[in-house]
């Protein structure tokens, strides 16, 4: 009999569903939207019959469940599954999530934080196959990160491991959304990075950027990679200051972990090598050279299946 997990990524937009065998394919899949259910109440029956829904179905075909993994934003107890909140969704504070849903279901249920969560999946299945020591970041508007150590996941005292976005570069830096100054979220989250552009494009005499936002194109971050791969100096720059900066935090947590891969993924990494080359080089630069030696950096390769993904392999045991 095919063993199986449901995965479930609790996202403010969205909720992925879906049953995964051992070997990380999605067999079954759902999602919806989470705005259309506001409240904890609402949420977790649209949840709970979303789940129910896919267990029948994965019955049917005679497939063996081995629990239900699920991934989510905000600060978890791990070995309680227990919510204390979700940043992105009200309604939610000090909530027994695992214990409510093993109650319904009668199964096995696993919660961690949704960075996590991917991190676990690009582990087993994605970009860090084959490692046995490994960061992984997300970037997006913040900096998602999971650390799998010795085959695991590193959770710390409090599971409250891994919050690279929030590493400190410059003590002087820029203001952090969490009230800090200098944290590397603060210089290549999205947000920041499109407002940096912005101010610098006001001193600068000439770019391709000018003319397209003169067109009415809105300045994204995948507007400056266009730029820059039309050879656009000023984007380049942009780009190369990013992967500076990232590379410098990278670099202590491989003098720190001495990790055999580090796996990046999200919006900004789309930029490819113009952000991946700068990273590699820093690194290069400014970490011991045999752990430097040591770290492959390299794109994460799930996408935005990893969350789903890594949630069901909390449960495939």
């Amino acid at each position: 009999m095919k063993k199986v997990a449901i995965g479930v990524d609790i996202g403010g937009t969205s909720v992925r569903l879906g049953v995964v065998d051992e070997r990380g394919k999605i067999v079954l899949r759902e999602n919806f939207s989470t705005k259309d259910y506001p409240g904890r109440p609402a949420l977790l029956n649209r949840l709970s019959s979303g789940i129910l829904c896919l267990a029948l179905e994965a019955r049917k075909r005679q497939f063996q469940i081995t629990g239900v993994g699920i991934g989510a934003p905000g600060p978890i107890d791990v070995e309680r599954g227990f919510v204390y909140f979700f940043p992105n969704i009200p309604g939610w504070k000090n909530t027994p999530l695992k214990k409510i849903l093993e109650r319904k279901f009668k199964m096995k249920v696993f919660v961690d934080n949704d960075a996590n969560a991917m991190a676990l999946g690009e582990y087993r299945f994605g970009a860090g196959r084959g490692s046995k020591n490994m960061i992984a970041l997300t970037l997006g508007t913040g900096i998602g990160g999971g650390i799998v150590l010795g085959g695991k996941l590193f959770h710390g005292t409090r599971f409250s491991a891994a919050e690279i976005g929030h590493l400190k570069i410059n003590e002087d830096g820029p203001l952090c959304a969490c009230g800090n100054h200098g944290c590397i979220e603060a210089y290549i989250g999205n947000g920041y990075f499109v407002r940096e552009v912005q101010k610098r494009l006001k001193a600068k005499a000439k770019s391709i950027l000018h003319e397209w936002l003169r067109e009415g194109k809105e300045l994204t971050p995948k507007l400056v990679q266009d730029a820059a791969r039309t050879g656009d100096l000023f984007s380049k720059k942009m780009w190369e200051e990013a992967g500076s900066h990232l590379g410098t935090a990278l670099a202590g947590l491989v003098d720190i972990l001495n990790p055999d891969r580090i796996v990046i993924g999200g919006g900004i990494a789309l930029g490819g090598e113009m952000i991946f080359g700068p990273i590699r080089r820093t690194i290069a630069k400014k970490a011991f050279p045999i752990a430097a030696r040591s770290a492959k950096v390299m794109p994460a390769k799930l996408g935005a299946d990893a969350g789903l993904v890594g949630a069901a392999a909390l449960a495939l045991t």
